[in-house]
């Protein structure tokens, strides 16, 4: 494969992305350093250690550089300390040479990114819970919007059930038998 090629198509892969994919984009490609640190670290080769857990912190410094507090409030500052503590975390694991250190911060970026890949595909109204992380939520709230259906399908039938219960009592209240015959009305 041509190697020039490649690179400019992954540059305008990423170019032309939208800001949602180039979230997940840094995801995979934090996770995927993290994975190639954790062989360089088993195969004892320093260098190419650093070199990927380094390329690492350098996205996740991205991640929190990118972060709106004004925007996201309390959610973008706990998104900010846990970036912070998944930095630590790696520094620790360059310094000691602990691949411990690399698999928590892989599997906090792993449960990051899942998520996001889920609002991302997935995009809810607010307060819907996500059917591929909280399955359990999900049934209940469906279990509660067929509910809420049942119970207006219900009231609407009730409704027009009283509308023509009383459409004929104003209609029989209007028309009243006529004197002599039965069979002839008239209105009064």
């Amino acid at each position: 494969m041509n190697v020039k090629a490649f690179k400019a198509y992954q540059s305008t892969n990423v170019t032309t992305a939208k800001p949602e994919k180039v979230l997940l984009m840094l995801y995979e490609g934090c996770i995927k350093f993290l994975r190639i640190a954790k062989v360089r670290m088993q195969e004892k080769k320093i260098a190419e250690k650093g070199k990927n857990l380094s390329k690492a912190i350098a996205i996740i410094a991205e991640l929190i550089n990118t972060l709106d507090h004004e925007v996201g409030g309390q959610l973008s500052a706990d998104l900010e300390n846990l970036y912070m503590f998944i930095m630590d975390k790696l520094i620790e694991a360059n310094i000691n040479n602990k691949v411990e250190d690399i698999e928590v911060a892989e599997k906090l970026l792993n449960t990051l990114y899942e998520a996001w890949r889920d609002v991302v595909n997935n995009p809810r109204p607010d307060g819907v819970p996500s059917p591929t992380l909280q399955p359990d939520l999900y049934e209940t709230y469906l279990k509660s919007i067929k509910n809420q259906q049942s119970i207006e399908e219900a009231n609407n039938k009730n409704l027009k059930n009283e509308k023509s219960s009383a459409a004929a009592v104003n209609l029989s209240a209007e028309v009243k038998p006529a004197t002599g015959s039965m069979n002839t009305l008239s209105k009064k």
